[in-house]
Formats: structure tokens, sequence, C-alpha cells
């Protein structure tokens, strides 16, 4: 197959070397910002063209270390060893914050710039929407450009070679430096290339070569995107290679490239044993880095990062604002870290501990006593009877509700989706949407609005699925204060399940309800499927597929902790493996 290769564009697009070209050049003073930005289009068309055809020239030759890619007897269950692969060969884009920290890792923090980069706390957990647009492949030229020139000032700091160095240094750094950022072997085809690349460069000036040529690795497919295209088994199935297992746990784990001793696993085979993919998954997760990137990995998958973008009428809520956003999103940052790293929790403590963090404005909200100063984080134990976990935080509730009013819809979608991954239901038909937006205008309470909605034959199918979770959670008003009463009117939070979850009881309020929920299955099952889906990009997973069973049923008994939950996605099939079609 054939594979396009961004130094053949380049060359392609370069004027010629020598004779009359030289003579050409010498005459003109554009030449050589004419020639760079001829490479340049050679780089953006290249990103493009991998987005489209699912291939990249980087690996056509590479020889992985190891020898056979048979698999070996990992001692994983049966019901694990007999789930087929999902996903068919790939590349996978990196997301705009994956990129960004990639850059960091490869020519540290002065390489970005600050104003630009993205906030992790922001990242998207779905890449739907990701594409080697113009605009996404302008901002990664301009950032590979940037990049580059910061190696002024500290060239031999970076480069091991002196500013008027000879071409056996510059050649050297090169071949570490594309290694590290194409995260695998470069051959001596592509070395070459870069080398010309250099070459060009150098008729300025020797660290100006050097320059581009950083410039053109970094603007390089390779770069912005991994691949999963592996290699074919004697049974069918395709098993990634070991660089390509490396990129895709780190950038599960950090959103950024592997590490130097993740890259030497991978050069000399040993990821190829699930053993060691373990010991290495253990390694990473002690690190304060891995496990801030993990907690805002779950974080992202319940669509936190959102609140940031929420907005509260300021006659009703004038303390609503970026600072007690930012305090709200903090105090679940802290919850989740203590929780699930500090005492490693079982995870659905998540749904229950009342133990939290707050700052003055946040206890207010909360109804708590604060002691500290005003902006000072202090542990605090919430009402029994007002609040359990996760769901009942600020954060949430906020996030969850419109400028004015709660929202029984969106709440009661978050805990079908986010927190327990049910099926998805069907959006409202358009026809209806008239009907929909004179509901929300209507003078009514929430439950009224719900109660109409039952009513109607089309709408009642899809709300009975969710309604009752959004209902269960009215004692809590658009901030996430609690209350009892709403405009002198005691709140009725009581819900009949009707069958929904094979529940048909009634619950009197979301902590009772939440207690319930804290016994099953459910809600682990779904926080493993998100972890699954983020390592793979595998948006259209279901707890109930294989993928994420079989690392439910890898987990030690009594062992639902985020780190070994983590270690089983690892070291799963659902990571290392793919179907021969891409």
């Amino acid at each position: 197959m054939h594979r396009p290769r961004i130094w053949d564009r380049i060359k392609r697009a370069a004027p010629p070397a020598s004779g009359e070209g030289q003579v050409a050049r010498e005459r003109s003073p554009r030449s050589a910002a004419w020639r760079r930005a001829a490479w340049l289009a050679a780089c953006a068309s290249a990103l493009v063209a991998a987005a489209c055809t699912g291939t990249l020239g980087s690996n056509s030759g590479e020889q992985e270390p190891g020898g056979s890619s048979g698999r070996p007897d990992d001692g994983r269950p049966d019901a694990e060893a007999q789930c087929a692969p999902r996903l068919g060969r790939r590349v996978v884009l990196l997301t705009d914050l994956q990129f960004t920290n990639s850059v960091r890792t490869v020519l540290g923090d002065t390489a970005v710039r600050a104003d630009l980069a993205p906030d992790d706390k922001t990242k998207p957990f779905m890449k739907k929407g990701l594409v080697a647009g113009t605009s996404l492949v302008r901002g990664r030229l301009d950032s590979a450009a940037y990049a580059a020139e910061t190696l002024k000032g500290r060239f031999q700091e970076v480069t091991g070679c002196a500013q008027d160095g000879d071409d056996a240094c510059a050649r050297d750094f090169l071949a570490r430096f594309a290694a590290q950022a194409f995260r695998r072997p470069i051959g001596e085809a592509e070395l070459a290339d870069l080398m010309e690349v250099f070459a060009l460069g150098k008729e300025e000036s020797y660290e100006r070569g050097v320059v581009l040529a950083v410039e053109a690795v970094l603007a390089s497919p390779s770069f912005s995107y991994r691949t999963e295209l592996g290699e074919k088994d004697s049974d069918g199935v395709v098993r990634l290679t070991p660089h390509e297992l490396a990129s895709e746990l780190s950038f599960f784990l950090t959103d950024s490239q592997p590490d130097t001793e993740l890259m030497a696993a991978a050069d000399s085979g040993a990821l190829r044993d699930p053993k060691e993919i373990a010991r290495q998954t253990e390694r990473l997760l002690a690190l304060p880095e891995t496990r801030r990137s993990l907690s805002t990995t779950l974080l992202a998958a319940w669509g936190l990062s959102n609140l940031f973008g929420t907005i509260k009428d300021p006659g009703m809520f004038p303390e609503y604002g970026p600072g007690l956003q930012a305090a709200m999103f903090h105090e679940t940052e802290l919850f989740v870290d203590e929780t699930l790293w500090e005492r490693g929790a079982d995870v659905t403590e998540l749904l229950t501990s009342r133990e939290t963090f707050v700052n003055e404005p946040l206890a207010k909200v909360y109804g708590v006593e604060h002691t500290g100063a005003a902006e000072e984080f202090a542990r605090v134990t919430l009402p029994e009877t007002q609040r359990a976990g996760l769901l009942t935080h600020a954060s949430v509730l906020a996030t969850l509700s419109r400028t004015d009013n709660t929202s029984v819809v969106a709440r009661g979608l978050f805990v079908r989706g986010a927190l327990l991954c049910l099926p998805k239901l069907a959006s409202p038909p358009e026809e209806l949407a008239q009907a929909v937006a004179d509901l929300l205008k209507a003078d009514m309470t929430e439950r009224e609005r719900a109660e109409a909605r039952a009513m109607n034959s089309t709408c009642g199918v899809c709300h009975r699925g969710f309604d009752p979770f959004g209902l269960m959670l009215e004692n809590y008003d658009p901030l996430g204060r609690y209350r009892d009463t709403l405009d002198g009117e005691p709140i009725d939070s009581n819900i009949e399940m009707n069958g929904l979850l094979g529940l048909y009881e009634s619950y009197p309020n979301a902590v009772e309800f939440i207690g319930v929920m804290a016994q099953r299955e459910e809600f682990a099952a779904c926080l493993t499927r998100h972890l699954v889906t983020y390592s793979t990009d595998d948006e259209e997973l279901r707890p109930d597929d294989c993928q994420v069973e079989g690392v439910i049923n890898a987990l030690p008994v009594g062992e639902r902790t985020l780190p070994a939950i983590v270690k089983a996605v690892a070291t799963s099939r659902a990571l290392a493996e793919r179907t021969e079609e891409e």
C-alpha cells in the first residue's frame, strides 16, 4: 500500500538545490521565505491527507523489535479471549491538549505559547468534530514554527551542538529528536529527508537549518497523529506494535508522549508482554501528573467543564460568577483526588461520600461553616439528609440548570448517560420543537412540566427513561443550594421508578436513591466504560460490551478502585487488538 510521505511533497514543492535554481535563489531575497512557505504548504497538505486516507508515511518500513507478534499466554479470562476487536486499523488525530503536551515533552514549557495553550480542565472527552480542517492545521503549523523558534537562545542546551557545529552533530540530534517526537524509530530515508530540510535552512545559518528541521518534524503528520496499524497475527487479529501500544497507553494515562522508560520498553519489545504493560502502568500511576490527568478525564466524561460556560440570571443569583464557578469545579477535583487517590476507595464512594472541600463562598452555597482564610479550601462534612456524593455537588447541579431555573431534563439525562451509561434515547421530533419551547415558557413547576410530557404519547415514551432522575433533584436550586420549598410550596422530590433500571419502588429524594445505586453495578460499569472509551477513542462502547465486561471481570475481587480499573484497562485486549479492516 502506498503511503504518501510529507518529504515527497516538500521536495516536489522546493526549487532545485543547484545549477540555475541556485543562481535564481541568490538573486531573489524572497526565495528562502518562498521555500519555507512551500514546505509548510506541503506539511498542511500531508496533515489533511493523513486524515483522509488513514495512512502515514512514518512506519511503512519500520521493523518492530521482539520478533513475532504472537499473543503470549497472559492468563486473561476466557470471556475476554473470545471478545472480537471492535475497531479497525486506523490513525488517530491528537487533541489540541495532547498536541500541546507533546510539544512540551520534546522541547519544554518554553516551546508553548502560554496564552494559546488549551486548559486541561476543559479538555474534551469525545473527539466528535475533531478534524484536520483549515483552522486546526493552521494552528498546528503556527505552533510548530513558534516551538522551533524557541531554540534560539538555548540552541546548544537543547541540541548539544554548537551554533556553528558540523552536519554530523545536527544529524545525531535530529535522529534523536524525530524518534522522540514520532514515538518510534525513524528510518534512514526519513533522516535523509530531514537532513535535506536542514540543508535548505543551513544556507542561511547552521542554527537556522536545525530550527527549520525541528519545525518540519513538529509539523509532520507523524507528530499530530498516532497510528494503530499493527501487525496481523496468525489468528487474523491485528495487534498493535510495542511503539503503538506505548503511545496509546501514554496518551490514555497522561495526555502526552511516552516518557523515556516507556519508550525503552517499546524499543526492546518488552511491551508485547501484558505483565510489562501492567508494570509500566503501575509506575505511571504513582506520578502526580498521571493522577491529575485521569481525574480530569473523569470530570470530562461527566461534562463538568461545561460549568465554565454557564450563565445565571444576575438578578436572581448575584453571587454566581467566575470565582464561584472555579470554586465549584475545584471542590470536585479535590473530592475525586481525595476519594480515589488518597484513600483508594471503591469508586462507588463517589456516589455516597459526604466529605468534601469548600472555601467561604462555596460554604455559603452548602450552608455549612467554613474555617480559615476565605479562599482557602477546608474539609467539611455535608448534611446527611441533604447530600450524597458527586450527584449533589454544586458543580454538577449548577452545570445542569438553566439561567433562571433548574432543568429536570438536563439533570435526568446526566444521571442516565454520564453516571449510568444507559442506552441513548432519540431526540425529540422536529415537529415538536415549538411545543417544547412553549412548555419551557409556561408558568409551571418542573414537576408539572414533567407530568405534561408524560401525558403526551410521543414525549412520554422517552421521558419516562430519565425524568424521574431529574425530579429527585428538585430540592437543589440552579446553584445547587438545598431547598425544601419553592414559592412557598413544599417541593415534591418523590419518584416512582415504574420498572426503570428494573426497579419498581418509590424513593422520597435523591439521597435515598443514590444509596440504592451505590449497591448496584451500573455506576462502576459506566465509569469503567468511560475509561475504556477514552483510552481507545471508541465512543460507541456500552457497559455490556465484552470489551468493558472483560475489564470488569479482570478486577481482583473487592478491588473496584480507580488504580485497579485503570490497570485492567491498560492490559486489556481493547487497547491492544484491532481488526484488519480499515
